[in-house]
């Protein structure tokens, strides 16, 4: 995995769960055992994870050897063993924690996510990442949702301009933001990815009219999405934002949207429960 992102964060999680050293795997035993363990899940599923755990453990790569059972995204179910972890016991104990809440919160966002993008799929619609995150976590919560097949975004906050409530209300209003940010930008326009967010009709009205590429329609009522979608003039399809594939109405299968963004599938998704064992 070559993602500075990814190992950054593990990095950081290393340093708060191990800090200068884990006492009690240290004085356990007078000098490092080898140690033979597998990974097993206790639920069904479907996994994830495998490179951000091989990444974990690069540093001690030469003391310490993965044998993967699985690939990722592959369906699992109680009692399967996805990894067979062998090697200098010390090392392997010490990212014991960090190893089961990594598989098992990520094998849990890629099972909601799988399931939810099925659902969406029959309705003939694409699931896309929501506005909701974890911060310092959506780096390996993103990875998660694409092995669960959402279609991520290539741009980050550092090539897209994107527009939220707050930075409304900042400057005074929508049409402000907007006029203001389309003369800031000029002639470098074509090297940024412009986004907005809406939550009322109007604003989605004023939003349509400036050189925006994508408008997020976030926060509305059921009758406003009807609306919204019964009764105005779209000229640039939206995507629409629903806090639960549950908010999905029947009616939906036929508006002018092609992209839905759940946003509860990161906070509120199920983590995987797992459990390194010691042969």
């Amino acid at each position: 995995m070559n993602s500075p992102a990814v190992s950054r964060v593990l990095d950081w999680m290393k340093e708060i769960e191990i800090g200068s050293g884990d006492m009690t795997t240290e004085n356990v035993a007078q000098y490092p055992v080898h140690l033979q363990c597998e990974l097993v899940s206790l639920e069904s599923g479907n996994f994830s994870g495998k490179e951000v755990i091989e990444e974990l453990f690069s540093p001690v790569i030469d003391r310490v050897k993965l044998q993967w059972k699985l690939d990722e995204g592959d369906a699992i179910q109680a009692q399967t063993v996805l990894c067979q972890i062998e090697g200098n016991g010390a090392e392997i104990l010490k990212l014991e924690r960090l190893v089961t809440w990594i598989i098992g919160r990520m094998s849990g966002i890629a099972t909601a996510t799988r399931s939810t993008r099925q659902f969406l799929e029959k309705a003939g619609k694409k699931l896309v990442p929501g506005t909701a995150i974890s911060p310092i976590f959506e780096v390996i919560d993103r990875i998660a949702q694409a092995t669960g097949g959402c279609v991520n975004s290539k741009h980050g906050l550092e090539d897209t301009i994107y527009v939220t409530q707050n930075h409304v209300k900042y400057a005074g209003g929508l049409d402000k933001t907007l006029n203001r940010l389309e003369a800031e930008i000029g002639d470098i326009r074509k090297k940024f990815r412009f986004d907005v967010e809406v939550n009322t009709l109007d604003q989605f009205k004023e939003a349509q009219k400036f050189d925006c590429d994508v408008i997020h329609v976030i926060g509305l009522s059921d009758g406003e999405i009807r609306e919204l979608f019964e009764h105005t003039d779209i000229t640039k399809m939206p995507i629409l934002h629903l806090n639960a594939i549950s908010d999905f109405k029947p009616e939906f299968h036929d508006y002018f949207f092609r992209n839905c963004a759940i946003e509860s599938l990161t906070g509120d998704a199920h983590p995987i429960k797992n459990r390194l064992i010691v042969s």
